[in-house]
């Protein structure tokens, strides 16, 4: 079923143009924002307190990325994801680093706790120290890595490919929860947006594969993302 939705839902995506909002790290703002134009998407990004009301008000999809912490972040994650949970607008969690220190462990916890995201994406060490604390997921859990795994409740599903320049270059793990959300924004089932926008993650970076350089990989991926 996977496969023959698939591009389906991009035609959707594409005809659609859902609003994502995205509250993340300074780091991968640029790359996000072009993949979630390629595809199709629009892209919002800011935190600022100030207008996350109204911010809500004209997204289809949030994501939250913890990469460049601090407690205004934390709040205005607060403020959007309950709001989106409330008017049942899906958003994605990405708990950049929760291994590294217990400031963004307990930050990864609130957010989960208060807001209730749809998707949380993580690399193995992310989603194993996250996970460990949890005892009762609630929310489709996507594990990123050389295998792809995507979990909720009595499903899961497994994608191999993409390239190993992508752990090379800055912000592609970021992009990855930017196209999960965006996914969501036009797809009900949360595991099926999951799966779509993780194999078209893999498609991009192993079609921009290259031994010209990571600069020119990252241009090919964005490249295949305008034009699949």
């Amino acid at each position: 079923m996977i496969d023959s939705l698939f591009h389906l839902s991009l035609h959707q995506l594409r005809k659609t143009a859902p609003v994502v909002h995205c509250i993340t790290n300074y780091v991968a703002m640029d790359l996000t924002a072009n993949a979630l134009l390629a595809m199709g998407a629009r892209p919002i990004m800011s935190a600022a307190i100030a207008e996350m009301d109204e911010l809500v008000q004209v997204s289809d999809a949030l994501l939250i990325n913890i990469g460049t912490l601090d407690d205004t972040l934390v709040q205005a994650a607060q403020i959007a994801g309950q709001a989106m949970s409330r008017l049942g607008k899906p958003f994605v969690l990405d708990p950049v680093g929760v291994q590294v220190s217990h400031y963004r462990l307990q930050a990864a916890l609130t957010i989960i706790n208060t807001c209730h995201p749809t998707v949380v994406k993580g690399n193995q060490s992310e989603m194993d120290v996250l996970l460990r604390q949890i005892t009762q997921p609630t929310f489709v859990a996507v594990t990123t890595g050389k295998k792809d795994t995507i979990i909720a409740a009595n499903r899961q599903e497994q994608l191999e490919g993409g390239s190993e320049l992508m752990t090379q270059v800055t912000a592609m793990g970021c992009t990855a929860g930017a196209m999960i959300a965006a996914m969501a924004a036009i797809e009900p089932d949360p595991f099926l947006a999951s799966c779509y926008a993780m194999r078209l993650m893999k498609e991009a970076g192993a079609n921009a594969q290259t031994t010209v350089g990571l600069g020119t990989f990252r241009q090919r991926f964005i490249d295949y993302l305008s034009h699949v």
